[in-house]
């Protein structure tokens, strides 16, 4: 790694967000906490009280460092530029999962990633409802609860795919997903992208196929798979490089076959 980072600073403020400024408003949000910041999506204000306290505090650990938020970018699309320039880059998805946030679900996260010019050196999720959180670093491995994670060497059969959520479906996800029905395959929707990720790490899912592709909400998540011995990879690509546009689907799965089978399946 090119940066001095202190992991366990970055974990305790993370879970300190995690605790102080989500988790102390769950299931006790006002109306006026709640609003759309377009059509269906929505942000809370503990969204913004959560990117406003990791911003501010994790530029404070890596000199010289910037910082890319979900609801920043929302705010100004241009700070994704960031993404592309040479200093060291923070991504962070302060609330994955608003929605079931919002209403009363424990399913969400907060997720949070450590970039340099593209490779992705760090990744720390925390979903606080649940007693979940791990961190892995690049070429180092990934952990939690004190103990390194390993994705299981084979898979189910059939195996348990995560795919979009209904709620989030474009004409081309429905596609690729009956496609994927039409396999066999045991189809579990994504309920919050980070949680889901912690679950494939621990295990619990043998793949996912992930029909967007936000920087925020899948850097983390797809370095701490990969340290656990996964594989991911884009309609153009392998791995998932820190920066903006890049192709869906996102496949995860425990194997370069089983992700090149799935990518096969879903698109025909």
């Amino acid at each position: 790694m090119d940066l001095p980072v202190r992991f366990g600073a970055v974990a305790a403020v993370v879970a300190d967000v995690a605790q102080q400024e989500v988790l102390s408003r769950f299931r006790r949000l006002r109306a006026a906490d709640v609003w759309e910041k377009s059509a269906g999506d929505l942000v809370t204000a503990a969204d913004l009280a959560a990117e406003r306290r990791l911003s501010e505090e994790l530029r404070g650990l890596v000199a010289g460092s910037v910082f890319v938020g979900e609801e920043g970018v929302a705010a100004d699309g241009g700070q994704l530029e960031l993404l592309n320039g040479d200093r060291p880059v923070w991504i962070a998805d302060p609330l994955d999962g608003t929605a079931n946030f919002v209403r009363g679900n424990e399913r969400f996260c907060v997720m949070v990633a450590l970039a340099l010019r593209g490779s992705v050196l760090g990744a720390w999720l925390c979903a606080p409802a649940l007693g979940l959180s791990a961190m892995a670093r690049a070429g180092a491995g990934a952990v939690a609860g004190g103990r390194a994670l390993r994705v299981p060497g084979s898979d189910r059969d059939p195996l348990r795919v995560v795919v979009t959520d209904p709620a989030y479906r474009t004409p081309e996800d429905d596609a690729a997903i009956a496609r994927l029905a039409g396999a066999g395959l045991s189809l579990v929707p994504c309920s919050g992208a980070g949680v889901v990720y912690l679950e494939l790490a621990l295990g619990r899912y043998d793949a996912a196929v992930f029909g967007w592709t936000n920087v925020w909400d899948h850097a983390a998540g797809v370095l701490l798979h990969q340290e656990a011995g996964g594989y991911a990879a884009t309609a153009d690509r392998a791995g998932f490089p820190a920066a903006a546009g890049q192709l869906p689907p996102l496949v995860v799965a425990r194997t370069a076959e089983t992700a090149a089978w799935l990518r096969r399946v879903a698109g025909g």
